[in-house]
C-alpha cells in the first residue's frame, strides 16, 4: 500500500511539472507571436499601445509570477490610450508617463529572452 501511494505521489508530481512546462511553452508561443506585431509599436507613442492591447492582456494572464505585474503596466497604460482615443492633450499626458511602461518593458524583455528565447522589439 505504501509503495502504491508513492507511485500514486511521484506520478501526481510529475504530472504538475508537465503542466507547468506546458503553461509556460504556452506563454512562450503567445509571446513569440506578440513579437511579431510588436515591431510596429513605438514605445515613445502612446497611441501605439493600442495595437497590442488584446495580446497583452493575454499574456499578461498567463505570464509567469516574475513579470505578471509589468504586463499589467503595460495593459493599464494602453487602456489610458484606449480610453484617451484621439485626444491631443490626454495623449500628450500619457506621453509624459511612458517612463515606467518602458521599465516594465524592459523587464519583460529580459526574462523573454532568458527564459523563452524571445527576442522581443528594443525600446527607442
Amino acid at each position: 500500500m505504501k509503495r502504491s501511494l508513492a507511485i500514486l505521489a511521484t506520478v501526481a508530481a510529475g504530472g504538475s511539472v508537465l503542466t507547468a512546462c506546458t503553461e509556460e511553452q504556452a506563454y512562450c508561443v503567445d509571446l513569440a507571436k506578440y513579437a511579431a506585431k510588436a515591431t510596429e509599436v513605438d514605445p515613445t507613442a502612446p497611441g501605439d499601445y493600442v495595437k497590442i492591447l488584446d495580446d497583452a492582456k493575454k499574456l499578461q494572464e498567463s505570464a509567469p509570477a516574475g513579470v505578471k505585474d509589468d504586463w499589467g503596466v503595460v495593459v493599464t497604460f494602453a487602456e489610458k490610450v484606449q480610453k484617451a482615443g484621439s485626444d491631443r492633450v490626454e495623449l500628450a499626458k500619457l506621453s509624459q508617463q511612458t517612463g515606467g511602461v518602458m521599465t516594465a518593458y524592459k523587464n519583460i524583455t529580459s526574462q523573454a529572452k532568458d527564459s523563452c528565447k524571445v527576442d522581443l522589439p528594443a525600446l527607442n
